[in-house]
């Protein structure tokens, strides 16, 4: 007895060490130089003014929270627009009042839920999957570029692989165990459901049809579940009160202003539905995209619009023919696993976990299409589905390794397909990596900024303000983000930048002025009270931004 013991012990044991050691690697990757690598860019300024607004308690608590773009009126703005619920913004000012109201503190949450998801991923994966099988897709998922990018700065979005799986892990337990559920999964499920449909419209519609689709089996398998589901109810209303409260006061109308807009549904958009799934699937193992994570072929559309190969067309070499192949074949073989797998499955337990991912990916297809545009064709919104391609990896490999068992010769391609995936993963690292140890982020993009990066421009400000507690701030227009960025990061310093743009200011007293620009300007503003120029006025170069610091005459300091 003691003999059959052991072996098993020392596998458990040793495949705990793994998936630690994995936990271990995914936080280190996520956390590494986090305060200065932080990307801040318009979303985190803006949610940061509202956070520290209320922690200092120039706000009362928010009942609302961000507003989503191409929704309603405002389409690209604020204003008539849908917003989500506020608790993206109450986890920050938790931190906040934790850790400190500062930017990167702001983002706490974000690496949190993101270390948390990789054992609670290798769990979900366990429902179905051997645990060797699950410690390979876990470690993919914890060394995945794309997720470690978006862990590493402040964004509502950035919980959504968390709470996706705590909500599909929960509802499995009820599927499973129906009335005899746990209270703990009852719990979690009022908690995933309550959070995540506050995180982004795309979840709250996924998540709200499949929990009902999933109360409706469990009420018809055993009517007495309906009590744990009045808990999940509670716990969910508990959660979105604020939201209950704003909609009460404003007669629906952030409602109303999700449904204003009928989109339709129209062939063109089952195609771009339907490419950006493909295409998803190869980037969330592999980081790799020529679209800049963003949908950038048309595999449904085979040709272009004059009638040629839209491949030979478009394509720029070999590696975006590979990704072609690749992402195409891929996606047929998993979904065929799916169905696969479904009607050959015999254990109830995983045909349960099955049928679950199945209901759930069609939903999320379906929600999907209305929304199919040019628009909508960033990676990011099909996070909901982040876990696809790697049930589609798993159920390769489970594939290969029933059907060719002789000399476990399946292992070599097993063993290929990850190590190009972990080398396209770490690639993609290393190349960010390299970028930001070279200060070369905040002047290659014209909507973020990096937190690093501006901060010691902040500081030769502050020192050079000789104590006074309001200064001139301008900047080129092209990098309007970079003096958005400065002005509320010299606001945590006590000094209240007044900000001009491009040609001139107004300043008619001491005050000092800064003129922040990443290349040598041609010409310096003018100071339209004294009429003065400053067209070879010196610089400060702080890292790659170009600072001149002009006295309120218009001559150069």
């Amino acid at each position: 007895m003691m003999k059959k013991f052991l072996p098993s012990t020392g596998i458990i044991k040793w495949q705990t060490w793994v998936l630690l050691f994995l936990i271990l690697l995914g936080t280190f990757l996520r956390t590494y130089h986090f305060h200065d690598w932080m990307l801040f860019g318009d979303d985190q300024i803006r949610d940061a003014y509202i956070t520290s607004d209320v922690v200092t308690g120039k706000s009362p608590l928010p009942l609302t929270g961000p507003f989503m773009s191409y929704s309603g009126n405002g389409e690209h703005g604020e204003e008539n627009s849908f917003h989500l619920g506020p608790v993206y913004y109450y986890f920050q000012m938790i931190s906040a009042k934790i850790f400190g109201n500062y930017p990167d503190k702001l983002a706490y949450p974000d690496v949190f839920f993101s270390i948390l998801s990789i054992p609670l991923f290798y769990l979900f994966l366990r429902l179905y999957f051997s645990k060797n099988i699950s410690l390979g897709l876990t470690g993919l998922y914890a060394v995945s570029a794309y997720f470690i990018s978006y862990s590493r700065f402040a964004w509502n979005t950035n919980l959504i692989p968390f709470f996706v799986i705590l909500f599909l892990l929960s509802l499995y337990k009820f599927l499973e165990k129906n009335e005899k559920t746990h209270w703990i999964w009852v719990l979690s499920l009022g908690f995933a459901l309550g959070v995540g449909f506050q995180l982004h419209a795309i979840v709250m519609i996924i998540f709200s049809v499949v929990a009902f689709l999933v109360f409706l089996v469990s009420i018809k398998r055993n009517y007495q579940v309906w009590k744990k589901w009045a808990v999940v109810l509670l716990v969910f209303l508990i959660l979105n009160t604020s939201q209950i409260i704003s909609e009460a006061k404003t007669n629906l109308s952030n409602t109303k202003t999700l449904f204003r807009q009928s989109n339709g549904l129209a062939l063109s958009k089952l195609k771009n539905d339907a490419d950006c799934h493909i295409e998803a699937n190869f980037f969330f193992l592999s980081s790799y995209s020529s679209g800049n994570s963003q949908c950038y072929y048309n595999f449904v559309n085979l040709t272009s619009g004059d009638g040629r190969n839209y491949y030979l067309k478009n394509f720029q070499g070999k590696n975006d023919f590979i990704i072609l192949l690749t992402s195409l074949l891929f996606s047929a073989v998993g979904y065929f696993f799916l169905i696969y797998y479904n009607k050959k499955e015999e254990d109830a337990a995983k045909k349960y976990f099955l049928r679950l991912i199945a209901v759930y990916f069609m939903v999320g297809f379906l929600i999907m299409l209305p929304l199919s545009k040019t628009d909508i064709n960033e990676f990011r919104y099909f996070t909901f589905g982040f876990f696809m391609p790697f049930l589609f990896l798993g159920f390769l490999v489970k594939f290969m390794a029933q059907k060719f068992t002789w000399l476990k010769i399946y292992l070599i391609p097993v063993a290929i397909i990850f190590y190009l995936l972990i080398t396209s993963n770490t690639g993609v690292i290393s190349a960010e990596a390299k970028s930001y140890s070279e200060d070369n982020v905040t002047c290659s993009n014209l909507y973020k900024t990096n937190l690093g990066e501006l901060e010691p421009v902040v500081q030769y400000m502050v020192s050079s303000s000789n104590g006074q507690d309001q200064i001139y701030l301008g900047q080129n227009s092209s990098q309007r983000i970079i003096l958005d960025a400065l002005t509320y990061l010299l606001k945590q310093q006590s000094v209240e930048p007044v900000k001009f743009e491009n040609k001139s200011y107004a300043a008619s007293g001491d005050e000092p002025v800064f003129y922040v620009s990443c290349k040598i300007p041609r010409v310096l503003p003018t100071n339209t009270t004294t009429k003065a120029n400053n067209a070879t006025a010196a610089y400060k170069k702080i890292g790659p931004i170009y600072v001149y610091q002009l006295n309120s005459s218009g001559v150069s300091k």
